[in-house]
């Protein structure tokens, strides 16, 4: 239990930016999670935005107050909820990661050009493989694309069973990280192979990404 914790921690510490979205995917407000913590909201704001660093103390003070606010929603197991959005949020950093290189790199094999703007088809069986070589966080055993949603199943560290589903909101936080990174205009859509437009000219289960 207590190495999960230190996973938790470490990545807050490091990302203090991550904290919101735990909040947004496990439902809790910020003046909860600051009160449960033992800080100001208004620390804790500067903390989501990026305007403060973390220190190991209040990492783990907000790794606490975030198991504490699970308690008093009887979840059965607060510290695999956390887990599961880690892992969401590492996949999040590790696609864009993946994106900006094949931008930067200029590969060719995952673009076309459609009236005139760049886009990348990224198939399925490419992102399970880089996700798989990237993502050190979780195994990755399969992916599964479907219209606007991506499914990611695998195990942790301790070999337990992770689901995580990226739906339409988790995909414009997507964008949104997108364009803070590259300073691009991108909008991502998901398609399966038997519901991708014919202008894109494939007939794979693919993510499409347009940038400019």
């Amino acid at each position: 239990m207590y190495k999960k914790l230190e996973i938790i921690e470490r990545a807050i510490l490091l990302n203090p930016q991550y904290i919101q979205t735990f909040r947004e995917k496990l439902k809790i407000t910020q003046s909860k999670l600051a009160k449960e913590s033992g800080i100001s909201q208004s620390h804790l704001s500067m903390l989501e935005k990026g305007k403060r660093q973390s220190t190991k103390l209040i990492a783990t003070a907000i790794t606490l107050g975030l198991l504490k606010c699970f308690s008093s929603k009887n979840i059965e197991n607060p510290i695999i909820e956390l887990l599961d959005t880690l892992s969401l949020l590492k996949f999040e950093d590790t696609f864009i990661e993946f994106v900006s290189e094949i931008i930067n790199k200029g590969e060719k094999r995952y673009l076309r050009i459609i009236d005139n703007y760049p886009i990348l088809i990224i198939s399925r069986e490419t992102l399970l493989n880089e996700m798989r070589n990237r993502l050190k966080v979780m195994s990755i055993e399969s992916i599964e694309l479907s219209r606007g949603k991506i499914k990611v199943f695998g195990y942790h560290i301790d070999n337990k069973n992770v689901e995580i589903i990226l739906d339409c909101s988790d995909i414009r936080r997507l964008e949104k990280k997108f364009m803070e990174k590259t300073g691009k205009k991108v909008i991502i859509q998901v398609f399966p192979k038997d519901e991708v437009p014919p202008i894109y000219s494939t007939n794979k289960d693919c993510i499409i990404i347009h940038y400019w």
